[in-house]
């Protein structure tokens, strides 16, 4: 499985080397890979003022969206660590958001700072309660066809 998503892993490798990461110095990068093989970039972007950064995970998800992307079959998140570590709460959640637009246990690949597989699992596994638009009854289905193509 983890061949099919090989743009999807450099992608996020990549990203990483872009994240605005002044407070910290550590950088992130991730990338999502929408229904119809598109892949959205993004990084970490810290701020001096707590509270004011985005994580590299809805970073990529923003930059899908910003280009009329919103279905995704995986996200791949490039983490500085060497064991590598699971999204926030945030990120899962939105991902959970995304995912039941067309419902779609959208692909979770972790990385470490090697850029090696830590672990492959899904939204469905990291949140498998989570409350979106079907526990909200929100309409979202102007949003089931991805318009980036």
């Amino acid at each position: 499985m983890i061949k099919k998503y090989s743009k999807l892993i450099a992608a996020a490798i990549d990203a990483k080397k872009f994240a605005y990461d002044p407070v910290t110095g550590i950088g992130v990068g991730a990338a999502v890979l929408t229904t119809e093989g598109n892949i959205y970039k993004g990084c970490n972007v810290q701020s001096v003022i707590s509270g004011l950064g985005t994580c590299a995970e809805r970073c990529a998800i923003d930059n899908a969206i910003a280009h009329g992307a919103y279905n995704f079959q995986a996200i791949a998140v490039s983490f500085p660590s060497r064991n590598s570590t699971r999204p926030c709460g945030a990120c899962l959640q939105i991902i959970h958001e995304l995912s039941e637009i067309k419902d779609i246990d959208t692909q979770i690949i972790c990385l470490n700072k090697f850029g090696d597989v830590v672990e492959e699992t899904s939204i469905r596994k990291l949140l498998p309660k989570g409350y979106g638009p079907k526990e909200s009854k929100k309409d979202v289905k102007q949003y089931r066809i991805n318009k980036d193509k």
